[in-house]
């Protein structure tokens, strides 16, 4: 069984994507396989050859070896990995910590003698001699040049001081002090092209074996673009080609290819830089020193720390032919070579036939899929849009058995013509989605609306008129069809809801609308009726109800009992209603009168006594409060009257 050794460490340094070993790492290292992914990500996967005991070396790009030390898994049937090194992230900084010099020390001779005070040199030269190192100073000259002068103490005491002309030649006596600089100069050197990391992977094991490497590095998300060629007979020819680029740094040669349309979520972190722990300070205190209080605080890391970035799904790409369709009748599309297509749980799959020779930075389009599918060129209308005229689309059923991924569509007709280009979104097996490529003009669409509500019931329940009711809104789509061909209408009609829906010509739906379609004959109207309805309901008193709204619901119940008793309802409140009025009216005039009696008695108090403007006003009273005993006699009779009504009232709400 093979062993599957995971290497992620913090203390381990790793490698990553191109893995261009040196030595005999990238000569028996070579790329085996690379899986890509529409999220962005490469799988590669290498193999080697070890016999017992071995390692790897192998030359690493500086900005890939978080991702492999991530990810770099080590496949061996016969070994243990053992350990696995490389240069820290600063080896400048790392090699100078140490030395009595700094790079810029390097770059002139009097700041390298002046940082080794204390060395032993021989000069050599016009000037020669020997001693230990004192300082260096300088002076300028007449002409304002500066000269440096190396101060020596030598063996017997005395000092002298050097010229540092062009002439002078300085040797440090001390070996190592000789390796030091030779060893930092090498730094300096290498530091320029700090791009890359020399990685090393030790491995223990048995006899004479292969092994396999396999990590994740970021890559160019590869692309999808599709071809469709639509015939009359309901089907279509489908090609997907997929295009992809070699970014890896180096040459791919017979390398296997496998596509995959998942979007995981994709990590990275900064395993190769180092962080340290912050520390607090204990200071000294020199009176009495008492027992330190346990810090409680968190203490954050220095800086940087993991720093999570998901990487969005890429929008889709495509590319085009490069030679013109010829005008051919009924031309017959190429077979394309396709991948052995495969469907998982939360992505397809497409494995390349054979192997591919890919130049590092190149692109290549190959093709994964040429299947024939169902398909059905149509006029497809939707009247949020705004215009009169149908959008041509092409509608595919996914028969292929692998879900596609999305990409940009080119259409072309049975006879081979190009007729335009769309966006295909992610298309899973067994689905059917439609993609729009041009506007028809040859089509228009009139909509026309209707609303209402109609009471379909009526009942009376403990003196409560409740209704139910079905309010209703038609839509009236009138297609003219083209003047010169046959049509497929296809009417997307925005789901409501809360509402039950109906048509004749229903013959699908999508999350959003209801799908109505129809065929349109040449030069040919049809009308595509639609229609809304919902059920509600409205409750009322009957004894706060009218005899007007009564007489209404009595015309619209179909319920003969129901309609009988709202009529004779209806008739017991107008009586009601009309006593009701003659009442009030009684009263309005029984005010007047009394009001007309105060009038006249007050006049009667300022006429004179026996004169005929007396007698005349002691008359009109009389004849007032006459009228007021017959008004109150009459009220009297509306009220017994009104009573009798109301009680009729109540007895046929009561026994409703």
């Amino acid at each position: 069984m093979t062993k599957k050794i995971l290497l992620s460490t913090v203390a381990a340094l790793a490698m990553l994507q191109p893995l261009s070993a040196m030595a005999d790492g990238f000569a028996n290292s070579p790329v085996k396989s690379v899986t890509l992914s529409s999220g962005g990500l490469a799988e590669i996967r290498r193999t080697a050859s070890l016999d017992g005991n071995g390692e790897i070396r192998i030359e690493v790009p500086l900005d890939q070896v978080n991702d492999l030390l991530k990810s770099l898994v080590v496949f061996d049937p016969k070994g243990t990995v053992k350990d696995l090194s490389l240069a820290g992230p600063n080896p400048l900084e790392e090699t100078f910590k140490n030395l009595p010099f700094t790079p810029d020390d390097l770059t002139s001779l009097p700041k390298l003698l002046m940082s080794l005070k204390g060395s032993k040199v021989t000069i050599e030269g016009k000037n020669k001699g020997a001693g230990t190192i004192l300082g260096v100073e300088t002076e300028k000259k007449a002409e304002g040049a500066e000269t440096a002068f190396l101060n020596l103490l030598a063996d017997d005491g005395l000092i002298s001081r050097y010229e540092l002309d062009g002439s002078s030649t300085v040797k440090f006596d001390d070996p190592a002090v000789r390796a030091k600089i030779a060893s930092a100069i090498g730094v300096v050197g290498n530091n320029v092209t700090d791009t890359a990391r020399s990685v090393v992977v030790k491995i223990d094991g048995k006899g004479k074996r292969p092994v396999d490497f396999s990590y994740v590095v970021a890559a160019p998300i590869w692309k999808t673009s599709y071809r469709v060629v639509v015939g009359d007979d309901g089907k279509a020819r489908l090609q997907a080609w997929a295009v992809l680029e070699n970014a890896t740094g180096e040459d791919w040669k017979n390398v296997g290819i496998v596509l995959n349309s998942s979007s995981p979520v994709t990590l990275t972190q900064r395993l190769h830089d180092r962080y340290w722990k912050h520390r607090d300070e204990l200071p000294i205190v020199s009176d009495n020193v008492g027992i330190p209080h346990a810090d409680t605080g968190n203490r954050a890391l220095a800086k940087g720390g993991f720093a999570p970035a998901i990487q969005e799904m890429a929008a889709e790409a495509g590319i085009g032919f490069a030679d013109a369709v010829a005008a051919a009748p009924s031309p017959e599309m190429a077979y394309a070579q396709s991948a052995t297509a495969s469907e998982g749980d939360i992505s397809a799959t497409f494995k390349l036939d054979g192997t591919y020779d890919i130049r590092n930075g190149d692109t290549v389009s190959v093709p994964i899929v040429d299947k024939e599918v169902a398909a059905e060129l149509v006029s497809l209308f939707r009247p949020d849009r705004g215009d009169s005229h149908p959008i041509s689309a092409v509608s595919l059923e996914n028969t292929t058995g692998v879900s596609l991924p999305g990409g940009i569509l080119t259409v072309y007709d049975s006879k081979g013509a190009y007729i335009g280009d769309s966006s295909l979104l992610g298309l899973p097996n067994g689905d059917t989605r439609m993609s729009s490529f041009a506007l028809d003009k040859k089509v228009t669409v009139e909509t026309k609306s209707d609303s209402g509500i109609k009471t379909v019931e009526i009942k009376v329940v403990d003196g409560v008129l409740v209704t139910k009711n079905v309010m209703r809104e038609e839509t009236v789509y009138v297609v003219h069809g083209a003047a010169d061909s046959e049509r497929t209408v296809l009417i997307e009609h925005p789901k409501r809801d809360g509402w039950e829906f109906t048509s004749p010509d229903i013959k699908g739906e999508s999350a959003t609308d209801y799908r109505l379609k129809v065929k349109v004959g040449k030069g040919e109207t049809r009308e595509v009726k639609a229609m809304f309805t919902r059920s509600g309901g409205e409750s009322y008193q009957l004894a706060d109800l009218n005899a007007a709204d009564l007489a209404q619901w009595s015309s619209t119940s179909l319920d003969p009992v129901i309609k009988d008793k709202l009529s004779e309802l209806s008739r017991a409140k107008k009586d009601e209603y009309e006593t009701r009025r003659q009442l009030e009216r009684a009263g309005e005039e029984h005010n007047a009168l009394q009001a007309s009696q105060e009038r006249t008695r007050e006049n009667l108090k300022v006429m004179p006594a026996g004169s005929d403007q007396q007698k005349e006003y002691v008359e009109k009273l009389s004849d007032i409060e006459k009228k007021i005993e017959q008004n109150e006699a009459a009220q009297t009779q509306m009220r017994e009257t009104l009573s009798k009504f109301t009680s009729r009232v109540d007895d046929i709400i009561r026994t409703f």
